[in-house]
């Protein structure tokens, strides 16, 4: 037999002896060989099949420390994991074992092994080890053959058990027998958890019970949820406060992945101060996905908390609730600002940092965020903070992103001194060309300082800057640097500058049309240059080609020049009909291709059909479908009910209910809203609530 790292396991028999050691440190190191060779991130090898049999021994001697850690190996060989919901264990069974190599019959072989040894897990629910009654429950929902046993023997432990862990693992396994048998045991499993939510002193198992009752059966949870969340936050601050409670046994340090990952974690969580009564809050607020009308309430809740720990958590809660949902009112954005008044430097920023994600969304708190700034005046600042990472850096762009001109003068000044923003020509965007002008002498003076034969970061951006700006003054500069640039990377960013500008810039069109017959550039670096040329010159026929090719590149800068060059050509590049056709029938984005054609022909029968299928096919295309469709006035009738479904959703329009630390682009949403109101205004129909 053999492992991860030898063909021989003869020192399979070793790690099994080790964990039934007496040693805590050898049983850790057994546990890590286990998993890191036997086990090797979750493969299956003939020796693992071999130790099942010997685990399960393991786990029926009550002499045995760690049997906890035993269980959970096993249900990792049987391929069911903590949280899923059946999908993955039953998607092994899809496989066509005749159609894969040797090694992918193990799985199977070790799934159906566990599977059938798994009523052994029913008597370790009483153990007097608590990790192993914490353990168990979790194993037999997952593995066990007969879910209706299981779902009796589960409720019935839940009265007699006194460890906290183990009766919120018991809650844990009514929710996951609720996901995986709905039909049979789901109306039951949700009253079992009623009960918990209602008839229990523990907050935290209640709090894990309303979670699990948010993923099974939302629509029985009771009314008073936000109460009953927040209650049990109260409860956490008010033992918080009461000090630390006893710390838990220590586990042995020992040179092993398992020993530095759980160091890592330990680590993880100290840094972000986080408890469990914060992740339980988190998990509720993951369970509740779309019931906005709980967790925007919650929400207020918990951003109003008289701990600064919970408000601290509770800002990352905001970010991930607000950018991926659209608030029914202003008042979470506006408890999420009033935070700034808080003394707490860490929990001013982090407020900042979400508002930076949300401006698009913020105007109402806008005044609280200039109040702020001008508190500043008279501060220090953090010594060798980059000045995004400034509370002023992010005060100054949120500000900026909403549009505020009034920064405009302050901003002149700084950017006189600290590094160029990132986003600065976002930030242009959103104030205005006209608003920022007080800017554009200060970017020129800064571009002209720098050395043009070599590509920089700052260089990048201030280009971006000043195209963004349409600084007039500028264009000999920009010429000048299309001239000196030794790299494409600034040739391309002067050539984007210089488009801007569009006519005004006719004093580069020499140069560009030197770059234009340049034979040595590529198709993927010409159609840079073809932009500009068709900006500065409205010369569109000499362009085709170019663009016609880069709207099948593979690579995205080529593509998407392309794809904006087309539709900036309108009826001009008539003649790429048929190239956005194929796009069209060959897949390949078909709702830019889309957009594209209606923008070059101006005809709806061929564009509409496609944009009304993708608009629910390529939910992030929909920014650009819905502006299309503001376009094409009475033809877009058909597109109608789709646009009233989209205002009418909670949820924005790319959120895909990923999972993790998620922030998505407010600013499209908005424009999004923007676009599908000014489609229903076409058509007579109005929308007074303003956009979020």
């Amino acid at each position: 037999m053999g492992h991860a790292y030898t063909d021989s396991a003869t020192d399979v028999p070793e790690l099994l002896w080790g964990l039934a050691s007496d040693d805590p440190e050898r049983r850790e190191i057994a546990l890590d060989g286990m998993y890191g060779a036997v086990h090797h991130q979750g493969d299956v090898y003939d020796s693992t099949i071999a130790c099942v049999p010997f685990l399960f021994e393991l786990i029926a001697n009550p002499a045995i420390a760690d049997r906890g850690a035993v269980i959970e190996l096993l249900c990792s060989i049987a391929h069911a994991s903590d949280d899923d919901d059946g999908e993955d264990a039953e998607g092994l069974a899809e496989f066509d074992e005749d159609e894969h190599e040797e090694w992918m019959r193990h799985f199977f072989v070790a799934r159906d092994l566990v599977r059938g040894r798994a009523g052994s897990f029913l008597g370790l629910l009483g153990d007097p080890d608590p990790g192993v009654r914490a353990a168990a429950p979790g194993a037999l929902a997952r593995l066990h053959p007969d879910p209706v046993r299981v779902f009796g023997a589960v409720c019935d432990r839940v009265p007699a058990e006194t460890d906290p862990e183990a009766v919120r693992s018991l809650a844990r396994a009514l929710g996951t027998l609720a996901v995986r048998h709905p039909v049979g045991l789901g109306l039951e499993a949700a009253r079992r958890l009623k009960d918990l939510v209602s008839g229990t002193p523990d907050p935290q198992l209640r709090m894990t019970a309303l979670a699990l009752l948010a993923r099974c059966a939302p629509g029985e949870l009771p009314p008073d949820t936000v109460d009953i969340a927040l209650d049990v936050m109260r409860l956490a601050r008010e033992a918080d406060e009461l000090g630390p409670p006893p710390a838990a046994p220590e586990r042995p340090r020992t040179d092993t992945l398992i020993s530095h990952v759980r160091e890592l974690h330990v680590e993880h969580r100290r840094s972000l101060d986080l408890d469990d009564a914060a992740d339980l809050l988190e998990e509720l607020h993951t369970e509740l996905r779309d019931r906005v009308d709980l967790r925007f309430p919650l929400l207020v809740g918990q951003l109003g908390s008289p701990s600064l720990r919970q408000r601290r958590h509770a800002v990352g809660t905001a970010g991930r609730l607000l950018t991926g949902w659209r608030a029914p009112d202003d008042e979470p954005l506006l408890a999420l600002a009033r935070l700034l008044a808080d003394d707490d430097l860490r929990l001013q920023k982090a407020v900042l940092s979400e508002l930076r994600y949300l401006a698009p969304a913020a105007h109402r708190v806008s005044e609280g965020v200039a109040a702020y700034l001008e508190s500043w005046a008279d501060r220090p600042l953090e010594a060798d903070t980059p000045f995004r990472d400034l509370a002023v850096g992010m005060a100054f762009e949120v500000l900026a992103l909403q549009g505020d001109d009034r920064i405009v003068p302050a901003l002149t000044h700084v950017l006189e001194v600290v590094e160029i923003p990132e986003k600065l020509a976002r930030w242009i965007e959103a104030l205005g060309p006209e608003a920022a002008a007080p800017l554009g002498p200060v970017l020129h003076e800064r571009l002209a300082q720098l050395d043009h034969g070599t590509s920089s970061v700052d260089q990048d951006r201030l280009l971006d800057a000043l195209g963004a700006l349409r600084h007039a003054e500028s264009v000999p500069l920009l010429t000048r640097i299309l001239t000196e640039a030794e790299h494409f990377r600034t040739t391309e960013g002067a050539l984007q500058a210089l488009s801007a500008f569009g006519p005004q810039a006719a004093e580069a069109i020499p140069l560009v049309r030197r770059l234009w017959k340049d034979g040595t550039l590529a198709d993927e670096r010409r159609i840079h240059v073809a932009q500009a040329l068709w900006a500065l010159t409205g010369e569109a026929e000499a362009v085709l080609p170019v663009v016609g090719e880069c709207l099948w590149s593979q690579m995205w800068s080529p593509w998407y020049a392309a794809m904006n060059l087309t539709e900036d050509l309108g009826r001009s590049g008539a003649a790429l009909a048929p190239r956005l056709r194929k796009m069209i029938t060959a897949g390949h984005t078909p709702a830019r291709a889309a957009v594209g054609l209606w923008q070059v022909t101006g005809e709806t029968d061929e564009a509409l059909p496609v944009l009304l299928r993708e608009w629910s096919a390529t939910p992030a295309q929909r920014p650009f479908i819905a502006a299309c469709l503001a376009g094409m006035g009475p033809a877009a009738a058909p597109a109608l009910p789709l646009i009233r479904t989209e205002l009418a959703s909670s949820r924005r329009h790319n959120n895909d209910d990923s999972r993790g630390n998620m922030r998505y682009d407010v600013a499209a949403d908005v424009a999004l809203q923007t676009y599908c109101r000014r489609v229903l205004a076409g058509f007579g129909e109005r929308i007074d609530t303003p956009v979020r």
